[in-house]
Order: structure tokens, then sequence, then C-alpha cells
């Protein structure tokens, strides 16, 4: 995600894949905004992500990503396919 790209945004959603990880590749210093956030009984949570650092949610998680308004954001995802029927 760049800050002069078209996506400077990502919206609250639940994923397809039953259970995804993202792996930051960059640490939160190196641009602004671009905060990860979910959606919990608890209200909004944004975890730290520290370069290397991985979350996990399975696709019952709302979350969205905040504007990014400086820098560039690289993360790995890692997706779960479903089990086939």
């Amino acid at each position: 995600m760049q800050a002069d790209g078209k996506n400077k945004v990502i919206n609250f959603h639940l994923d397809h894949s039953p259970k995804t990880m993202q792996v930051a590749l960059n640490d939160e210093g190196e641009y602004e905004g671009g905060r990860l956030v979910y959606v919990t009984e608890a209200g909004l949570e944004l975890p730290l992500r520290k370069v290397g650092s991985a979350t996990l949610h399975d696709n019952s998680v709302a979350h969205g990503v905040s504007e990014l308004t400086a820098g560039v954001r690289y993360g790995l995802f890692f997706l779960q396919l479903p089990l086939a029927q």
C-alpha cells in the first residue's frame, strides 16, 4: 500500500479465507497511518506491528486498515484455503 497510490484505505470487511496471517515487512515508523484495525467486543483494537511480527485472525473478525498518509507499508499475507466439500 502506497500513500500516493489509489488504495490508501482498506474498509472494514470479513475475509473469505477461514484464517489469515499477516506479516509486517517494514516497521510502523517507516510510514504514517496504515494501521491494522480489528473490530472486537471491547471496541477497536490496533495491534502493534513491528517488522517480522505476525497477526492471525479467522474470518469472523471484522478488520480494515486506516488511511495511509505517508510512506509505503509492506506486508506478506498467508491465506488458508477453505476445505473442499
